[in-house]
């Protein structure tokens, strides 16, 4: 066995359990929010307890869902950062390509929290009037489609130069992710503007679901790229890109 054999098993047998660890325990308290927030949601009907609701209520600002969701993405920009700086100078993607990631998903952290999106709105009004027609949906959901477009080309363009393992995982994690984000989102609004008030319930835990959901796809998917482990030698623990992955290979 050569010592870049012995090097990869000692890593994947130190590093992998915990990273799978911490994957588990982040899709479990996913699972457990959103099922907390169905919970409340039904037992509200009964017995008001809006203080609670209002705390786990995945379609309301400034509280637990927004906070979780917002950590996730700021965890895949740590990843992403923390490639960018593990990148040799002929890697491929090189550091300002992760620096991009980085600065990509940490903005969709700031929109979470902050809901920049929705100032999109006035833009999708000024158009609606323009054209002289109607959205059924709302208003941000136009100009908000075309920003997604165009960040998935560039996304597209940039993942080309991934291994395809992690090629497909994270354009696997985008398509899951602009599903809520986008997709659901714009069905919602048009559930809203119908007054369909369980189908806008409903899809508002799919839209919530499917964006955090992305998150851990694209946490998966990186974690195999960008590897911690505990030296052998002094038994500290290290951050290492996964071999190959640092030169221009």
């Amino acid at each position: 066995m050569t010592d870049s054999q012995t090097h990869d098993q000692l890593g994947g047998d130190v590093a992998r359990p915990p990273a799978r660890r911490v994957l588990r325990f982040a899709a479990a308290a996913t699972a457990a929010l959103l099922v907390a927030d169905l919970a409340t949601r039904a037992y509200n009907s009964y017995d008001r307890i809006p203080g609670i609701r209002r705390f786990v209520n995945v379609d309301l600002e400034a509280n637990l869902a927004t906070w979780w969701n917002s950590t996730l993405l700021l965890a895949v920009a740590g990843v992403a950062l923390t490639a960018a700086l593990l990148s040799g100078p002929d890697a491929r993607p090189g550091r300002l390509s992760w620096l991009g990631l980085a600065a990509a998903t940490a903005l969709l952290s700031i929109d979470e929290t902050a809901s920049l999106h929705e100032r999109l709105g006035e833009v999708g009004k000024s158009w609606k009037e323009w054209a002289g027609g109607s959205l059924p949906t709302h208003a941000w959901v136009l100009p908000g489609a075309l920003l997604a477009v165009a960040g998935t080309v560039c996304a597209v363009l940039w993942a080309r130069k991934l291994p395809r393992d992690l090629r497909n995982g994270i354009l696997a994690a985008l398509g899951v992710y602009l599903g809520g984000a986008l997709v659901t989102e714009a069905f919602n609004g048009w559930a809203l503007e119908h007054g369909h008030r369980t189908v806008l319930m409903l899809g508002t835990l799919v839209e919530e679901g499917l964006e955090m959901s992305g998150c851990l796809v694209a946490l998966a998917a990186l974690g195999r790229y960008v590897v911690l482990e505990r030296d052998p030698g002094s038994g500290r623990a290290v951050v290492r890109l996964r071999d190959g992955a640092s030169g221009s290979g």
